[in-house]
């Protein structure tokens, strides 16, 4: 994987497009327009043409693995610039031999070869608590958690866009992770709702590449302790 940065284009010349506003979309166009031009690209394509939405000098494309995914990524691509910085937003279902995921990164990789490639673990943070969604369940086995605080997921794409970072594939995960059961416990107690249970209390522990980011985005966690997300 070769790793390279670009001139930087004075931040308050830039357009930072975003491909999918949800629920990290949206807080990432809140957090970078007091420093960028930023906007959001809709479903649209004809409509993103008509008003100038390609013509960005950084994309973010997040758009969920689902239905017809890769054509309307395809087609959203096919109107960007060569010369775009690319930041797609893939997930660490990666590792797990996901086909959507991987066949989404192939094709931005094939198209946009400088791109950088973010495997997010799971979002969490603010109204997404860890064991709210399982509260009263029972789980079939415990494993460590995945989770990066929405907070960082930002900080480390504005961090991105700002050194121009190209060609690299990160994992983005929070450095402390714990066992789900330990985490949903806690969870449960602090706000209150029922416990998830698992029938075995053995931690499975499936392999990870690490989540070392490069020394150039000089960036420190906000939420490095997923037990610290709330």
């Amino acid at each position: 994987m070769k790793i390279s940065t670009s001139d930087p284009v004075p931040v308050s010349c830039q357009t930072i497009a975003i491909l999918g506003c949800g629920w990290l979309g949206s807080a990432l166009k809140a957090h970078l327009q007091a420093d960028y031009k930023t906007l959001c690209i809709t479903k649209e394509i004809e409509a993103n043409i008509r008003h100038g939405a390609y013509r960005c000098d950084a994309c973010v494309i997040g758009i969920p693995p689902r239905g017809d995914h890769l054509a309307h990524l395809r087609q959203h691509l096919a109107q960007l610039s060569t010369q775009t910085h690319i930041l797609f937003l893939s997930s660490i279902s990666y590792y797990s031999g996901k086909e959507e995921v991987i066949r989404a990164e192939l094709l931005l990789k094939h198209t946009f070869p400088d791109a950088v490639i973010l495997r997010l673990g799971g979002l969490m943070g603010y109204d997404r608590i860890a064991g709210k969604y399982t509260a009263g369940k029972t789980l079939p086995a415990n494993s460590m958690t995945r989770y990066i605080h929405r907070d960082d997921a930002v900080g480390i794409i504005e961090r991105i866009i700002a050194v121009q970072l190209r060609g690299a594939t990160l994992n983005l995960l929070a450095p402390i992770q714990r066992d789900k059961k330990s985490l949903y416990t806690h969870n449960a107690r602090r706000f209150g709702f029922a416990q998830t249970h698992f029938l075995s209390e053995e931690v499975v522990h499936t392999p990870m590449p690490p989540s070392t980011l490069p020394k150039i985005l000089n960036y420190r966690f906000k939420r490095p302790n997923v037990l610290t997300f709330w």
